[in-house]
């Protein structure tokens, strides 16, 4: 049966529909009419479509609502579940309290909620008996209290100000060594989601489904631009030569993989630049000039490939890799393609140490993007703290895989 949210996105993605034309672009059968039409009228009745000839258009009112739902469209999220009143309450109360602790709900609800929520990355649980859980701030959540609610006064913005490294710390080896037990080899699931998510925050167009279908069946979207298509394509054939291979880091290593995942390129794929460049809209992230290059990378390089053989802990790991991540970022020794480097050499490093492929689900972009491109200073521990946690969620998420695969 066809919702109200799936009405939204569907004139919102059409314009101007007759009630039989939104049943046939949600794939329902002619017998679903009655029910549509209905949906639709409530819809006019409440201000948030209007119609002319019998064609239903979506009205100002309803911009916002859509923007919602396209946001979760875009990134394969059961809007049906998130956009909800139940959902936007629960949400509001882990903003303005910086934590929940106790069931807010009954716990089916409860449940329910968290399920979604920290599938996407927009809670962190940190214990389920007694329940703790952080809600990650983002843009979208605030959008999505304020529809029902008003806007949330949020008192931890940022997570990585707001939580215990230690116990962190301690969450991740208990989990590493669960995931260990479960996984017989490399864990190379989700590598669509890590290719979407990684240049969705380089301004890439295709949304999740649309990258899958991509990759999968070799069809690209008809209404997006075909540099994008070309993008994932060569991104993914970069991070499969890449981050499975036993090889260390080295600027060969380096030079081949932007070569390839930057095929785009007019000019500079596979190439150190040779001219002094800028974070665009970000004039605060300072880059060294263009001839410092070589000795920074080559203490990059070194410091990639200084393992002293000795057994480290999980956090020790990721808090190395996410050095990297930020000093290769730092150097930003292409025109163009760093970020997405940085990412793919920060994964490299954890797969090659027995870790999953980590992707930055959706909820955590603006957190993990303040602290990259967009931030005004360096600062490697709130940014270390930040990636561990997006890796503890990723373990978490593994390892439930594999226990029910």
């Amino acid at each position: 049966m066809a919702s109200r949210l799936d009405l939204i996105l569907t004139l919102g993605l059409y314009q101007r529909l007759g009630a039989a034309e939104v049943v046939q672009k949600l794939g329902k059968r002619q017998v679903a009419y009655a029910s549509v039409y209905g949906i639709l009228q409530k819809l006019k009745a409440e201000g948030y479509v209007n119609s002319e000839n019998e064609k239903f258009y979506l009205t100002k009112k309803s911009e916002k609502l859509f923007k919602l739902v396209y946001f979760c469209f875009s990134n394969d999220i059961d809007y049906n579940k998130v956009i909800s009143e139940k959902t936007a309450e629960f949400v509001k109360i882990g903003l303005e309290n910086g934590i929940i602790e106790g069931l807010p709900f009954d716990t089916k609800t409860v449940k329910r909620i968290v399920d979604v929520l920290s599938k996407h990355g927009f809670a962190a649980v940190e214990s389920r008996k007694p329940f703790s859980c952080r809600i990650v701030h983002s843009a979208f959540l605030e959008r999505l209290v304020e529809n029902f609610f008003g806007r949330p006064e949020v008192k931890c913005p940022e997570l990585a100000e707001c939580v215990d490294e230690s116990k962190v710390d301690s969450r991740l080896e208990r989990e590493f060594s669960a995931y260990k037990k479960l996984s017989k080899e490399k864990a190379h699931f989700d590598e669509i989601g890590f290719i979407h998510s990684s240049l969705s925050l380089e301004g890439n167009t295709l949304t999740l489904p649309e990258t899958e279908r991509l990759i999968k069946e070799n069809i690209p979207p008809t209404s997006k631009p075909f540099k994008d298509a070309q993008q994932v394509l060569d991104y993914k054939k970069a991070l499969d030569s890449f981050i499975y291979s036993d090889k260390k880091i080295t600027e060969e290593e380096i030079l081949e993989f932007h070569r390839t995942a930057m095929n785009s390129l007019q000019a500079g794929a596979g190439k150190f630049r040779l001219q002094n460049v800028q974070i665009r809209g970000n004039p605060d992230f300072k880059l060294p000039d263009w001839h410092e290059l070589p000795v920074l990378l080559k203490n990059f390089f070194e410091e990639a490939n200084r393992g002293n053989g000795k057994k480290v802990s999980a956090s020790a790991i990721i808090g190395e890799a996410a050095f990297l991540h930020n000093e290769f970022q730092r150097i930003h020794p292409f025109v163009d393609g760093n970020s997405r480097t940085a990412r793919a050499i920060f994964i490299k490093m954890l797969i090659q140490n027995g870790f999953p492929l980590v992707k930055i689900p959706v909820g955590f972009s603006g957190q993990y993007m303040k602290l990259t491109k967009l931030s005004r200073k360096r600062d490697d521990k709130k940014f270390s703290l930040l990636m561990k946690i997006i890796v503890l969620e990723n373990l978490k998420a593994a390892a439930k895989k594999l226990e029910y695969a």
